[in-house]
């Protein structure tokens, strides 16, 4: 790791991985004695920085937080490629894995708990299902098992044949959400965000919906590890009963759903790179309070 500078969002570094590419990562470090490492994976319109409200809050009850940007997203473009997009889309699976190692290295003997939002939740139970080894428990917001907006047939038939015709061409998926979204003020806070993605190359959304998206209940039904699920009630992007049917397929004896009244996708705007009044702060501390009671129980 690389340190550069400290921010509000938390200490800028960068992990570089056995192919020699650096992932721009945050790291918010313990208050205090660290009793347990945190690694939070965004959603695929936002970035690391989704993690800003959260990142202090955590650090503030003894976890060392650490929010990496997936290679192709956030503050990290590959070579001749547009954010959005990867040359690569194993590697996404093989940088968190490497992620893991490095901190668990180091911070032995430390409980390590993946921390997923939105399709941030595909990549945590990908791994939780392969590498149970490797982590103590998972936390799920809002994962995307059914979601609230269906790509045109002729949009899916575009992704269908991506793998062979059109791998790199770019596809707005944002523009394809439910219109009260785009009416909302976390879209226009998302569209001002020049690190946020609205476009996505074609055949890193095929990989992402076939390798991992699709594959959620699956992976899901081998994984035996501690696991908290957290929705919120008016989520139009993520259908709540999404999180009804991961935590039915979850192999854990030790499984948690909680429920949010009135929240939305981004929790009372507790998970996503910029804040408005919107939402008062006792809403977003709400969310905070559930995560970090579960993980110190």
């Amino acid at each position: 790791m690389v340190l550069q500078t400290q921010t509000f969002g938390g200490i800028e570094e960068h992990l570089k991985m056995t192919d020699d590419f650096n992932l721009f990562c945050r790291h918010w470090p313990s208050a205090g004695e660290i009793k347990r490492t945190v690694i939070f994976l965004h959603g695929i319109e936002v970035h690391s920085g989704a993690f800003r409200f959260m990142g202090p809050e955590l650090a503030n009850a003894n976890c060392e937080v650490y929010a990496f940007d997936r290679r192709g997203f956030g503050n990290f473009r590959e070579d001749n490629l547009p954010r959005g997009d990867t040359l690569d889309f194993d590697r996404h699976i093989e940088d968190l894995k490497e992620v893991v190692d490095d901190v668990r290295k180091n911070h032995p003997g430390k409980p390590l708990f993946i921390f997923g939002h939105s399709r941030g939740c595909a990549y945590a139970l990908w791994h939780a299902a392969h590498y149970p080894e490797q982590l103590d428990g998972l936390v799920l917001a809002a994962p995307p098992v059914e979601t609230g907006f269906k790509l045109p047939a002729q949009d899916t038939f575009k992704l269908v044949l991506s793998p062979v015709v059109s791998h790199h061409s770019m596809y707005d998926l944002i523009d394809r959400w439910p219109q009260a979204f785009k009416e909302s003020e976390e879209y226009k806070l998302i569209s001002q965000d020049e690190f946020c993605t609205k476009e996505f190359g074609l055949g890193f959304l095929f990989s992402l919906q076939t390798k991992l998206a699709n594959q959620m209940l699956h992976h899901a039904s081998k994984i035996d590890k501690s696991t908290l699920i957290i929705h919120g009630d008016a989520d139009i992007i993520a259908c709540p009963n999404s999180s009804n049917l991961i935590l039915e397929k979850l192999s854990s004896k030790d499984k948690t759903l909680h429920v949010f009244p009135g929240a939305d996708h981004w929790f009372y705007q507790s998970i996503i790179p910029t804040m408005r009044a919107k939402y008062g702060l006792d809403q977003k501390r709400e969310v905070a309070s559930i995560i970090k009671s579960w993980l110190e129980k």
